[in-house]
């Protein structure tokens, strides 16, 4: 993964921090683990089946 910069609204921040603080790691790496989280979710094959009440636009019922 290349580094980089991300700006993080004030609001946003905050709230990262407090997740960051009751996990016991900086906001940075929390927010790093997010990201890295999001970029599996990208990789990672569909579900057999969607939670109840989602639902799939390509298929008709």
């Amino acid at each position: 993964m290349t580094q980089g910069t991300v700006s993080v609204p004030d609001e946003q921040y905050e709230r990262l921090a407090a997740l960051a603080a009751a996990r016991g790691v900086t906001p940075e790496a929390q927010l790093a683990s997010l990201i890295d989280d999001a970029y599996e979710g990208l990789d990672s094959d569909p579900p057999e089946t969607l939670p109840l009440g989602v639902s799939d636009p390509d298929v008709e019922d």
